[in-house]
């Protein structure tokens, strides 16, 4: 155990992974969808079951460990193990069959647990309301079967189609009551025509459609920024921050194949998720780059009309449990952060792109941080060269939710809301250029891109010194700080966004690659450096090598666990012999 309890017989992994993972939503404001994506574990069901429980019971846990005073008397017991043990215990399983050490202590509180749980107050003993599940949205992919073909086949299947709602409150009584009717039902969607929403825990993993790429499972909300940008047939859209592709495949539905659409992501793994994607859903029109968005110019994405910035944000409107108390809420500092990045970004889409027509700004976030406020923010830069369009007029009236007035934006921007609107929680602010106002000049565009990374880096020197320790000015200042927020936000800030719809079958498992970069570029990390050194080499030798290594090569291991380093990346590569020796040092250390 980490906190140094020894015992013969070891706790089972899947308990110790489960632990892992709830100490590090609790305490690091992780995305629970995310580790569990991540972990290696053979049962990540199990796992992610577990996990859940666990986070949903924290206030409950809290208070048996209070009462029994478990860690008080077994002070070398992990805390966060004694939680996942006590919810198999009293949630899970009932039951824990094994020998170890922890398990064991855990039995001997057995009876005082449950005497504990059951004489809670009635406040606490009390069962929250069970959270109604929402509805089974899928999409229908236009680029392999139309919608009209779709409609029979599930009339086929045996579902039976609803009248079409005439107004959305109509509609979203009708989503509310789908479970109720004593047969299959499904109904189209009130905005989205190739959208159709099933009862809660319909499936379709096993649905020719689905295995044919004709059915995308995509939520309501996650289909408005698409339907929003409404790009049209045979422009060139540019998808900032494409993974895992469901806005990206939208899009290309919505050209018909005609046109272009350019979709970006810089995360290697999401660009393998990404292709994958585009590639089972019929896509002819689709070009994608793995790389940042932030690099990208107006001579690279020529003739963009239309711009869709859906960034790593914090996740809150998802339906994850760690969300769901005070506790899960998201850390102060990290929400700041992202809200600078998030602003870097529409501002970079909105201003470095002359021939854009429509920019779309979306979160599945429910804080006004990564919403409101950054929508405030840009107002203020891009003067009336944009006009933050009436998300109402643009849904001529038939939507219940928008931003508050309290912010500049006023209630422009449309929010979903998962209590009201029967999806996942979502924010959505529409741009549309104003061809007579020109863009700011270059040099404000600069200035205002260079105070949003101050903001976003404080603390980090922005000047460094010479062997005198004399300060002197950095001629790539701003550029070392950029490459700070691009290597650091999309790793150490982003909540990359494992959709319902990739925790449900869309991702496949991949193996990981060693001694490769997210780019793919090989690498030669910091840590290795650190164990290449000759015998007998001072520690004084091995830092001034590792300082050398980190400026000569553009192989560079960005490492997301130190925020506050920021690492640069020479424009000249490295001399052949170097690098040759650096990458027989890694080899003969592997």
């Amino acid at each position: 155990m980490s906190n140094g309890f020894v015992h013969s017989i070891p706790v089972p992994r899947l308990y110790k992974t489960a632990a892992k993972t709830v100490r590090q939503v609790t305490e690091e404001g992780a995305s629970l969808k995310q580790l569990i994506y991540e972990k290696k574990h053979p049962n990540l069901k199990g796992v992610y079951a577990l996990a859940t429980t666990t986070l949903h019971n924290s206030g409950k846990l809290n208070e048996i460990i209070r009462k029994t005073q478990l860690l008080f008397k077994e002070p070398r017991f992990d805390p966060w193990l004694a939680r996942v043990l006590i919810t198999e215990l009293i949630w899970g399983k009932g039951v824990l069959k094994n020998e170890s050490k922890p398990i064991q202590t855990i039995l001997t509180y057995e009876n005082e647990i449950r005497q504990h749980l059951q004489s809670s107050t009635p406040e606490s003993a009390s069962e929250e309301p069970k959270k109604k599940e929402k509805s089974r949205y899928i999409r229908i992919n236009t680029l392999v079967k139309s919608v009209e073909d779709a409609i029979e086949g599930f009339k086929w299947d045996g579902y039976e189609l609803l009248p079409r709602s005439k107004t959305y409150e109509e509609f979203l009584e009708t989503v509310r009551n789908l479970g109720n009717w004593p047969y299959p039902v499904f109904i189209q969607d009130f905005h989205v025509e190739e959208l159709f929403a099933f009862p809660a825990g319909t499936h379709f993993y096993d649905h020719p459609g689905y295995k044919s790429g004709a059915i995308i499972l995509q939520d309501k909300a996650s289909c408005l920024p698409a339907y929003l940008l409404n790009p049209k047939p045979g422009s060139v859209v540019l998808d900032m921050c494409a993974a895992p592709g469901m806005k990206t495949t939208h899009l290309a539905a919505i050209l018909q194949n005609r046109g272009k659409v350019i979709s970006v992501e810089r995360n290697m793994r999401r660009y393998q998720v990404l292709c994958e994607m585009v590639n089972h859903a019929n896509t002819e029109c689709v070009q994608t780059f793995n790389r940042d968005a932030l690099t990208l110019s107006p001579e690279e994405c020529e003739d963009v009309q239309y711009i869709l910035v859906d960034p790593s944000c914090s996740g809150s409107g998802m339906d994850r449990p760690e969300f769901e108390n005070s506790q899960g809420k998201c850390a102060p500092g990290r929400l700041k952060r992202l809200q600078s990045f998030q602003v870097l970004l529409l501002r970079h889409a909105l201003l470095n792109f002359p021939t854009v027509k429509r920019v779309v700004y979306s979160t599945c976030s429910m804080y006004p941080e990564e919403n409101e406020m950054v929508v405030d923010e840009i107002l203020r830069d891009i003067g009336k060269s944009y006009e933050l369009v009436s998300a109402r007029k643009l849904l001529e009236n038939h939507w219940i939710n928008f931003s508050s007035k309290d912010y500049e934006c006023g209630e422009n921007c449309l929010y979903a809301r998962p209590n009201i609107d029967h999806s996942n929680g979502f924010f959505v602010a529409v741009f549309e250029r104003n061809p007579d106002v020109p863009l700011p000049d270059s040099h404000k565009k600069r200035k205002m891109i260079e105070n949003s990374v101050d903001n976003s880096v404080k603390g980090a020197d922005e000047t460094r010194k010479d062997k005198k320790g004399k300060k002197r000015k950095n001629r790539g200042d701003s550029e070392t700080k950029s490459d700070y927020m691009k290597s650091n936000i999309d790793e150490d800030l982003k909540e990359v966004r494992i959709s319902d719809e990739l925790s449900e079958g869309i991702i496949k498992k991949r193996k990981k690659t060693r001694g490769k970069d997210e780019r793919g570029i090989e690498i030669n990390s910091l840590d290795e450096g650190n164990n290449l050194s000759n015998n007998g080499e001072t520690e004084k030798r091995k830092k001034k090598k590792k300082r050398k290594q980190e400026k000569e090569s553009v192989e560079c291991d960005f490492n997301s666990d130190a925020p506050e380093e920021i690492y640069e990346m020479s424009e000249t590569p490295p001399k052949t012999k170097k690098k040759k020796k650096r990458k027989s040092d890694v080899s003969s250390s592997q």
